[in-house]
């Protein structure tokens, strides 16, 4: 009935089913699949005269009345009439097809189809693979054993289950069953309902239920009489009573139901499910010539005799079973066999080798003990034919793996075990499988072993495999076991694994656009994109493998790999980007400059994180890179600890592959304020702040010595100049730090003039191999002596006129010197006619106008390498303003110098001479504002502008909902008390005056009362709007009052709420912010020239000079020195040695820490309730025995006792046969 009123239904026919019906899946199986009907009716059971009934049932176990396609009948004896599946059925197109709905449980619509059990298998095949979409499987798991009247015992149930949920996670895995809702497959099933439910990855797993159409319960649900095939079809799972009817599992996710035209006669799927199996291992797990065959596996759970066919077949085929001991029926007797066989070892040839086989060796005869099991098992029938067949399954051991639940080894490891063990001559496919189950312990105990050799260049594949996956231990196992990654890493398979993001990752998304607005062609990522992608994000010009001098001559697809001179690196890029953490910190372990890669990558990520919309991904990625700065501070605090003089150089040292950039510039570039705030970074920016002036001067000296000329108060750091004791003695100035040279001339403000020789001016006073000496060192043939005398007083002017400090401190006297003239220039001189004080004011702005056009040419490095095309010039200046635009500061010089120049050209005009001094005024206003710059000095001051600057933000948002209350009260005020007035300015001023001002408390409670002078006579108020009487005055003044209240105590104490956070927020990262902003304001006066504005002009004149006659000199907005190349490689390994002791030392904190502990002892916890379990178990099973052996004793005492009644001698002799029984029981009894 449920068939026959779908169809009725019209509105069960939708435009659905209709798209279905015409789909290519739906034509394609009613072209290829068919089915099978009875055709000639043949009565199992005839009447005595031969006559057939309605109800007569045939021997393809339908009645006589559902046979509407026969062509015979035959009415003979059955004795004379043979009936067979394959003679006497037609075949049809299939009237099943579709998706089931099991009624009950969650909409998850599962294929199914009903196909002839003679189908070719290549069309099976192509219907799994093309027509259903199922991806190849990476491992087929067979499933046999108990189909009914069988339960699994709890710990045996939960250790299948998590045991096939970690097989299905670790591969995408095809699990083949039979199907139904009872036995094993049930259990199989609910496995599956377990992993959808907790799986975590994407992996697509497949429950594949083959069954026999026949004995599939209400299979008339699955039938459509139109054959579109049913999109879903509703399936109704019933209890059932007959004997070889089963519902289907509804946690399968595809069903071959095999129909051979038979009813309710089980057994037509096993060899179309044989073939499939073997057909499916002899195509591969993908396309490429790397892949390898589709390994299959037998899992064994109890079963009968069924099962020892299917095991006996797949032991013939070479496919590898799992028997799971204790679960009772074969499994126990197969189990039984193989443990208690002799073993045998073999040695025979293999594809041109030696290999060694272990052969389980059992008797001839059947033993008399396995006499009884097997005929409980199998049947009393064919023992011979079961023993030979029992003896052939657990014959070759290394096809035969027995798993014991009670063992600490989950299922999931005796299936890779086994696998291994079948394959133990294949160590790539070994290495393949493992990879695929990411059992990395497996590998290293089975595959990894000591006699293995593995040959240069044969695990490439296998690690690429490994990182494109992220099968982060495989990787370090790899590398640990002597994988060259520097061979491996070729130029290639890099771009092979940047070509492997999804379409819709945030790399991707970030490459596109790129693209897009480069207007680069192809969808492939290059690494010209990859290094876009970083300046991009971070600013750095971190130049990519094959963009890097010693390989820009290789193309993609060319013959000639080339190797990475930085492979480490390289990957560690690849993972950042990739966004896979545990793989970047593998690579930043194994890689060099941890401190300065753990900087970008922290940059990276954060950067990122501002492009993504998607809350779970930015949050992934902003912890990720809080950890790499938590890395990069690690190790910086190490290298700290043990060498400062060190750990100064690592911070300036130059790094090549990131553009000459040094670890500062990387933390600033990446806004690291936590490695800024750093001591060892302070104590850096302290010693270029001070320059050659003594830390010791204090703040009083410091403040005083601009009044004084800071010469008598300050003091220098000490000077000494080495003497060689040679014939013509060489002299090299030293001091007890490194000796800065500053000074306008000397330093040429920064900008560095690239010798003929490709070398550069360096701002340290050491000599050009990097040779940095300090006061105390003593070495042989040289002296050193004080300079002192007219060198060292002239050394001492130069050093204080030319430190930081001191250029900042007559940076801002002259700055005050300047507002002073400008106010009074505003305030009293002001005329048509230009004063002195304006000519002045005009040479300043001048000087300011240069100063800020220095500071834009600075802002990024000419590259000595760099085109001087008109598009590379263009690319060039947009670089710049976008650097120079990203210092607010900069846009408030703009701003400023812009309306000064507006009032210059205002005030030449006598007409305007009015609206020149309201620009002069303005101008004036931001030049005041200007000074809080000059608080970022003060650690007080400097994080207060941080205040300010985002209460304005805070300030933004608030107006906007405040808006919204001022005009819906002012509109509706001035409607409802002035209603039809004239529009005009006044009127939009009026409505938006009562509402702004009221907020203040000025509530204009004269308009609202009326006044003795105000009218109601329209011909006087329309001239006079203020003489108006207001109307609805109650109204009005009730608004007020609510508007008042939200407005004044909600609204505002919102905004105080609002600015209290951000008090809190910044009052937090107060030493943080400070820090940043003091490097700020060091490196800015550090670039300056000595001499303040308008004193300057000179200096900036000859520098833009000698620019132009050099074409654009480098730019040095570092303070790095020249280093010898066995310095640097000194600097880095001690940075090395550093890092490498830093990650052991985390490794062991982690590894003692508490929550390490906690987990340990809850996992020993686990095991011992395990085994107390069995205990408990096996107590149970003794108190059986216990209670059977008393029943035995209580029967065997009763039949004594009627035998000695009766006085029975043939009782009596009977006894007597089973006294030795009897003593046997009652030992076995003592034991227990």
């Amino acid at each position: 009935m449920a068939r026959a009123s779908r169809f009725m239904d019209p509105t069960s026919i939708g435009p659905s089913e209709e798209e279905f019906a015409q789909s290519p899946e739906s034509r394609w199986i009613r072209k290829k699949i068919k089915m099978r009907e009875c055709a000639r009716f043949v009565a199992a059971n005839p009447k005595p005269d031969f006559t057939t009934g309605k109800d007569t049932l045939c021997f393809c176990g339908l009645p006589f009345y559902k046979h509407s396609r026969i062509s015979a009948i035959a009415n003979s004896p059955p004795s004379a009439v043979t009936w067979s599946w394959k003679r006497d059925t037609k075949l049809l197109p299939t009237d099943a097809f579709g998706e089931i709905d099991f009624v009950g449980y969650e909409d998850i619509q599962r294929k199914y189809v009903r196909m002839d059990a003679e189908t070719n298998m290549s069309d099976v095949l192509h219907l799994l693979l093309e027509v259903w979409g199922m991806k190849r499987p990476n491992l087929l798991i067979s499933v046999s054993g108990g189909e009914k009247n069988f339960r699994l015992k709890s710990k045996l149930k939960d250790v299948f289950r998590r045991g096939m949920v970690k097989a299905s996670r670790s591969t995408g895995a095809w699990i083949v069953t039979g199907g139904i809702n009872s036995g094993v497959m049930r259990y199989v099933g609910e496995a599956m309902r377990d992993y959808y439910l907790t799986a975590a990855s994407t992996v697509p797993v497949v429950a594949l239920g083959i069954t026999t159409w026949g004995c599939v319960k209400n299979r008339e649900d699955l039938q459509d009489d139109f054959g579109s095939g049913l999109w879903p079809a509703t399936y109704t799972m019933t209890p059932t009573t007959e004997v070889n009817a089963n519902c289907l599992d509804p946690n399968h996710t595809h069903f071959l139901l095999v129909d051979n035209g038979t009813n309710n006669q089980p057994g037509a799927e096993t060899k179309f499910r044989v073939e499939l199996e073997q057909q499916i291992t002899n195509i591969k797990t993908g396309n490429s010539k790397d892949d390898v065959l589709i390994p299959m596996i037998r899992l064994l759970i109890e079963g009968g005799v069924e099962s020892l066919e299917s095991v006996q077949e797949s032991i013939r085929s070479g496919i590898p079973i799992i028997i799971v001991k204790w679960s009772g029926g074969l499994a126990d007797l197969l189990a039984y066999i193989y443990d208690s066989a002799k073993v045998e070892y073999v040695v025979e040839k293999y594809l041109g080798a030696t290999r060694t086989r272990s052969h389980s060796v059992t008797e001839n005869a059947m033993p008399d003990k396995l006499r009884r099991a097997i005929e409980k098992t199998l049947g009393s029938e064919n023992l011979e034919k079961h023993w030979r067949a029992l003896r052939e399954c657990v014959y070759d051991r290394e096809l035969v793996t027995v798993f014991d639940y009670h063992s600490t080894m989950e299922i999931d490891v005796a299936i890779l075990k086994g696998l291994l063990k079948a394959n133990k001559d294949q160590v790539f496919d070994q290495l393949k499988l493992a990879l695929a189950w990411n059992r990395v312990d497996i590998a290293k105990s089975e595959i990894f072993t000591e006699d293995k050799i593995w040959p240069p260049g044969s695990l490439h594949e296998i690690l690429y495999s490994a990182i494109k996956q992220d099968r982060v231990d495989f990787v370090d196992l790899l590398l640990d076991c002597g994988t060259s990654i520097k061979d491996f890493l070729t130029t290639e398979r890099l771009l092979m694994l940047y070509n492997t993001v999804s379409d819709h990752s945030l790399l991707k998304d970030l490459i596109c656009r790129l693209k897009r607005k480069h207007h680069s062609a192809g969808r492939d990522i290059t690494h010209k994109d990859i290094k876009r992608l970083i300046k991009m994000l971070i600013d750095i010009n971190v130049e990519p493998y094959a963009t890097r001098p010693a390989n820009r001559s290789i193309q993609v697809g060319s013959n000639r790999k080339k190797e990475s001179k930085l492979p480490f690196e390289d990957l560690f890029l690849w993972s950042v980007l990739m966004n896979r953490q545990d793989m970047a910190k593998l690579f930043w372990k194994q890689g060099k400059d941890a401190t300065a890669y753990a900087l970008l990558a922290f940059g990276i990520l954060n950067a990122m994180a501002t492009k993504t919309e998607d809350t779970e991904l930015r949050n992934s990625l902003i912890r990720n890179a809080e950890e790499f700065g938590d890395l990069a501070m690690g190790v910086l605090n190490e290298c700290f600890e043990a060498d400062e003089k060190k750990t100064n150089l690592l911070l300036i040292r130059r790094h090549e592959q990131f553009g000459d950039a040094n670890c500062l510039k990387l933390a600033i570039k990446s806004d690291n304020k936590q490695f800024i705030s750093h001591p060892a970074c302070q104590d850096f920016f302290r010693n270029v702040w001070m320059g050659n002036l003594a830390l010791e001067n204090g703040t009083f000296r410091l403040l005083i010595s601009p009044i004084f000329l800071g010469i008598f108060l300050l003091k220098v750091k000490e000077v000494y100049y080495n003497i060689k004791e040679t014939p013509h003695s060489q002299i090299s100035l030293t001091s007890d730090k490194y000796n800065l040279k500053h000074g306008t001339l000397e330093r040429q403000i920064n900008l560095k003039r690239s010798t003929s020789d490709g070398k550069e001016n360096t701002l340290y006073g050491c000599p050009k191999d990097g040779t940095l000496k300090h006061t105390s060192e003593s070495m042989d043939g040289i002296k050193k002596k004080k300079l002192q005398g007219l060198l060292w007083q002239l050394h001492r002017i130069r050093s204080i006129y030319t430190a930081p400090v001191m250029i900042f401190a007559h940076s801002v006297i002259a700055y005050f010197i300047f507002l002073a003239i400008f106010s009074y220039m505003l305030l009293v001189e002001f005329s048509e006619e230009m004063g002195s004080c304006e000519i002045i004011i005009f040479i300043w702005i001048l000087t300011l106008m240069i100063e800020e056009m220095r500071q834009f040419c600075s802002t990024s490095q000419v590259r000595k390498d760099e085109e001087f095309t008109r598009v590379a010039l263009w690319q060039k200046f947009l670089k710049k303003k976008k650097e120079y635009w990203s210092d607010s500061w900069n846009k408030v010089d703009v701003l400023t110098i812009s309306l000064f120049i507006l009032a210059a050209i205002l005030r030449f005009c006598p007409s305007t001479i009015t609206a020149a001094r309201i620009a002069y005024s303005f101008c004036l206003m931001s030049f005041f504002f200007r000074i809080l710059h000059v608080f970022t000095v003060h650690k007080e001051l400097g994080p207060k502008i941080i205040m300010i600057r985002r209460m304005m933000i805070d300030l933004v948002f608030f107006l906007i909902i405040l808006m919204v209350f001022v005009l819906s009260y002012s509109i509706a005020t001035y409607a409802i008390m002035f209603p039809n007035s004239v529009f005009s300015y006044s009127l939009v001023r009026q409505i938006l005056r009562k509402g702004y001002w009221t907020l203040y408390g000025e509530l204009f409670l004269e308009e609202y009362e009326g006044g003795e002078e105000c009218t109601e006579n329209a011909t006087i108020y329309i001239n006079r709007p203020e003489r108006r009487c207001p109307e609805e005055r109650n109204v009005g003044t009730l608004l007020m009052a609510f508007y008042v209240l939200f407005a004044n105590v909600l609204l505002l104490n919102i905004l105080i709420a609002m600015f209290s956070n951000t008090f809190q927020k910044v009052q937090e990262n107060t030493d943080r912010l400070w820090h940043y902003m003091r490097c700020s304001l060091i490196y800015e006066f550090y670039n300056k020239p000595f001499l303040p504005a308008p004193l300057s002009l000179p200096i900036y004149v000859f520098l833009m000079i000698k620019w132009v006659l050099n074409r654009g000199c480098r730019v040095c907005l570092d303070l790095s020195p020249d280093l010898s190349e066995a310095q640097d490689r000194e600097i880095m390994q001690w940075e090395n040695v550093i890092a490498d002791a830093y990650t052991q030392r985390m490794k062991r904190d982690r590894e003692n820490s508490m929550e390490t502990k906690v987990f340990e002892i809850s996992e020993r916890l686990e095991n011992i309730t395990g085994r107390m379990r069995e205990i408990q178990s096996s107590k149970d099973i003794i108190q059986h025995l216990n209670r059977w052996l008393d029943s035995l004793d209580d029967k065997i005492s009763r039949i004594l006792k009627d035998a000695r009644k009766e006085n029975n001698s043939k009782a009596l002799v009977d006894i007597k046969r089973k006294k030795p029984i009897l003593s046997t029981v009652a030992l076995r009894r003592s034991s227990y």
